[in-house]
């Protein structure tokens, strides 16, 4: 082998191991994904994939144990440790909530017949801007009870309100109204008003008005609050 082209292989060896050095290896530790299941004593697993999911890194995975109510999350250590808290948080006995529903009978009139009774007045000023100057109270009723407890209020005015607390939301801080049913007493009968579900933010006051057309002068507002 002459000399020029042992220095050519010299060269070239040299340059390879230059790229080779330039390319750092891989943190593999950084890298490194575990798995941990996570079983569910009071809550639906399905239902606690919004809750961890922010949490999670782009390489975290969810998997679903249908029947076991069990999820499996594969990701990073520091983040399943996050993950953990936040299911050890969410997975709690069913809790209390609070429940107000109130009833204003609502109708628009001539100006100078205008009026608002003192126990509405906090809600006037939205029914105002529908339309609505003469308002009245239809009764009022609270409810206290946990998550998945049925609810029946019986009103002032012959009105009975029928429905179920769902789960608490701890990522909305809301709690579902599930198949909320208003009816009146005619005639020993009940007559359908209402049905609706509604997820509730604690502490936020929700207006559903029911009137028997979109022409009508006259509509009854259901007021709902849940709280703690």
């Amino acid at each position: 082998m002459n000399v020029k082209r042992l220095f050519f292989l010299v060269i070239v060896l040299f340059v390879a191991l230059s790229a080779a050095q330039a390319e750092p290896p891989a943190p593999e530790a950084a890298k490194a994904l575990s798995v941990r299941t996570f079983t569910f004593k009071y809550k639906e697993a399905e239902k606690a994939t919004g809750v961890i999911k922010p949490l999670m890194s782009t390489d975290g995975t969810i998997s679903i144990q249908p029947g076991t109510k069990s999820i499996v999350v594969t990701d990073r250590a520091e983040n399943l440790k996050a993950v953990a808290k936040a299911i050890a948080d969410y997975d709690v006995a069913p809790q209390t909530f609070h429940l107000s529903v109130r009833l204003i009978s609502a109708s628009h009139v001539a100006p100078d017949t205008a009026k608002a009774a003192e126990e509405v007045k906090d809600v006037a000023p939205k029914l105002n801007r529908m339309g609505y100057n003469a308002l009245e109270s239809a009764g009022q009723a609270d409810f206290e009870g946990k998550e998945g407890d049925p609810g029946i209020l019986e009103l002032p005015s012959g009105y009975r309100a029928d429905f179920k607390l769902g789960e608490y939301d701890p990522a909305s801080d809301s709690v579902k109204l599930s198949d909320f049913h208003l009816s009146r007493l005619q005639a020993d009968q009940l007559t359908p008003v209402l049905k609706t579900t509604l997820n509730l933010t604690l502490g936020q006051t929700y207006m559903v008005g029911a009137t028997r057309s979109a022409k009508s002068e006259r509509a009854l507002w259901i007021i709902l609050v849940a709280h703690r």
